[in-house]
């Protein structure tokens, strides 16, 4: 057996994760992006880059509100 992967599809590097998880998040795709990008990717990896990326979103805005209200 080939893993469970079917002969022909390639699998989205960590990089091409974090861009349709940021183009989605900004609304900014292309449809022939997303169905090249649709390929490669699996559900779970979406999720977890998103969590990923909206938690980093969130502190990096409480950080600045934090240095900002400070001075």
């Amino acid at each position: 057996m080939n893993g469970g992967t079917v002969m022909g599809t390639r699998k989205a590097g960590p990089l091409q994760v974090l861009r349709t998880v940021l183009s989605g998040l900004f609304g900014v795709r292309h449809s022939r992006t997303h169905e090249e990008d649709a390929a490669g990717l699996r559900p779970i990896q979406i999720i977890v880059a998103g969590v990923i990326v909206v938690v980093a979103f969130v502190l990096a805005i409480v950080t600045f509100v934090h240095f900002v209200a400070v001075r």
